[in-house]
């Protein structure tokens, strides 16, 4: 029997024994019996995620995405903020939880909740390119954050260099982009890495909600003013 099917068991006088390799087999069906009980296995293209979104050291904020749906909060001017976009719902929402102030704007397809970076799972990396006007190849394959990952490179029209990292296991959602300028020795130094961590599967509808109880304001001026 290969080794990595015996199982191991106490018996009532102490001594260990080999266990029977159905034991193994009867404890995942019960694991997915529970699972599928639970609402199913969750992942990222139905239920969204939350994560950390990582621009530096000093710069992160919380992300959380359902579909169309998108939702990030941080510390803006020394205070936090949160912005939902609802593409269905044509609105976008900016709100300060400290002042109870909210904007309320109406959302445009060219609305991105951060720009450039793609936070849908199932990457295409030509549509990507193709934004940008660059050319793109698939390169070796590396782990990031415990997920094993494909990467695209992508050289700009100005010879700039971006990498996209996409989780396997996250149907190939991209949780790390490099972005590196060509220096004049002909070669490329760092000038952005962003990265998503801390990453959850499942976003709950709620997080996507307009908040109640806050005072609409008629500009991002009269939102972050603290009077």
């Amino acid at each position: 029997m290969p080794k990595h099917l015996r199982q191991v068991r106490v018996v009532a006088d102490g001594r260990r024994a080999a266990g029977a390799p159905w034991l193994a087999t009867a404890l995942g069906f019960a694991a997915i019996s529970l699972s599928i009980a639970c609402g199913g296995i969750r992942v990222v293209s139905k239920d969204g995620y939350r994560a950390t979104l990582v621009f530096s050291p000093g710069e992160s904020y919380q992300i959380a995405v359902r579909g169309e749906w998108r939702r990030v909060n941080g510390v803006i001017d020394g205070s936090p903020l949160v912005k939902i976009m609802r593409p269905d719902l044509r609105k976008t929402w900016q709100y300060r939880p400290r002042t109870k102030r909210i904007l309320e704007e109406t959302w445009s397809p060219t609305d991105e909740i951060v720009p450039g970076y793609p936070l849908e799972p199932r990457f295409d990396a030509e549509a990507y390119g193709s934004r940008f006007h660059a050319s793109v190849r698939k390169i070796a394959d590396a782990g990031f954050g415990g997920h094993p990952c494909d990467r695209y490179e992508l050289t700009l029209p100005s010879t700039d260099r971006v990498i996209v990292w996409t989780a396997r296991d996250l149907e190939r959602l991209p949780i790390r982009v490099e972005h590196e300028k060509k220096s004049g020795e002909d070669e490329y130094q760092p000038l952005l890495d962003v990265q998503l961590k801390d990453l959850r599967v499942g976003a709950d509808a709620e997080l996507f909600e307009k908040p109640k109880g806050y005072t609409a304001v008629m500009s991002y001026e009269k939102l972050v003013t603290t009077r």
